[in-house]
């Protein structure tokens, strides 16, 4: 610390109050100092910190959005499970940013929660993952499927998720088909869904799959499809790996005079309320998500009173009765 403060050109107690309130602290000033820590690679000893304090019932919550019904179904499953605890919830997002991930988390551990629940933009290769488990700070991933057992996870099979929904499609008679996904260097989920939407199409011996990556927050698709729903090739079914983008995906297609599922079939995975408010219905992999917020708040209850070995759970899927998937029907180019 003392580095720190002789790089920074200011005091040992400065250098302290940006590392526990940072808020207390002018924004040019904490500049300066986390830049010499990060020139200075240095990290506090966060579970030393943590050692001089008694538990503060408050737990620390990260998502990637609150735009986005699922999770903010998933926060309000943790939250009751909380307030049935006395326990008190702290909240933000990353919006999608891995760089962004570190630094909320960084701000939870500062107001002193017990522990966190998180969802990260890749699990498997994740510094906030390393962190957590070198400090021995308790945490359990929400949505994320990480390869590794020794961490506390719950989530459906996001893959499988993705290969039903596909599937329900080729029983449709649909054999062209295409994924619209989040980016994947944004989620390891879209990533999984979009290995299980290519195991549908291995399996029914159909090998083109047609990938459309996009940002999570699109809400005009037409340019992006334009090419699959237009001309000789178009596609006759789009798997979406969010409600949010199916339904996004359903006006891209009526954009183009396309009917949905007359002209093209499309579904998407998470099962959000507002899918069974447009029309057509949306047909969907539902996932249970306030569940698994109240599953997940459960198991970091358990870690934060000392259990040695993390639980993880995939919790069961299953289709919606929709109506945006429908019987394949050959049509004329547009």
């Amino acid at each position: 610390m003392r580095d720190v403060a002789r790089k920074a050109g200011v005091s040992i107690a400065t250098v302290s109050r940006v590392i526990n309130f940072p808020g207390d602290v002018p924004a040019k000033t904490a500049e300066i100092v986390n830049t010499a820590m990060r020139y200075l690679n240095y990290r506090p000893n966060i579970n030393g910190r943590r050692l001089k304090m008694t538990q503060t019932r408050t737990v620390g919550v990260l998502v990637p959005t609150l735009a986005n019904p699922v999770f903010a179904t998933s926060v309000q499953g943790i939250e009751q499970e909380a307030n049935a605890e006395g326990l008190t919830v702290l909240l933000t997002s990353s919006s999608y940013d891995p760089d962004r991930e570190m630094g909320a988390v960084s701000a939870l551990l500062n107001n002193r929660v017990d522990g966190l629940i998180l969802t990260l933009a890749d699990a498997d290769n994740n510094p906030v993952v390393d962190l957590l488990l070198a400090e021995k700070i308790p945490f359990v991933l929400l949505f994320n499927q990480p390869a590794r057992s020794d961490i506390a996870a719950i989530s459906v099979d996001n893959a499988q998720s993705a290969f039903d929904i596909t599937n329900a499609m080729i029983a449709k008679g649909h054999r062209s088909l295409a994924m619209v996904a989040g980016r994947f260097e944004s989620s390891d989920r879209s990533r999984q869904r979009y290995d299980g939407f290519c195991r549908a199409l291995r399996d029914a011996g159909i090998k083109t799959p047609h990938l459309v990556q996009v940002g999570f927050g699109e809400t005009d698709l037409k340019a992006y499809l334009r090419d699959l729903l237009c001309g000789l090739d178009a596609v006759t079914g789009l798997v979406c790996s969010t409600d949010m983008l199916a339904i996004a995906a359903i006006d891209a297609c009526r954009s183009y005079g396309l009917s949905v599922p007359d002209d093209v079939s499309v579904g998407g995975i998470d099962g959000i309320s507002v899918g069974g408010l447009i029309t057509p219905k949306l047909c969907s992999a539902v996932q249970p998500t306030q569940e698994m917020g109240r599953q997940a708040l459960a198991f970091l209850r358990g870690l934060i009173k000392g259990q040695a070995n993390p639980q993880s759970l995939l919790l069961p899927h299953h289709l919606s009765d929709g109506e945006s998937i429908g019987s394949f029907r050959r049509r004329s180019s547009t």
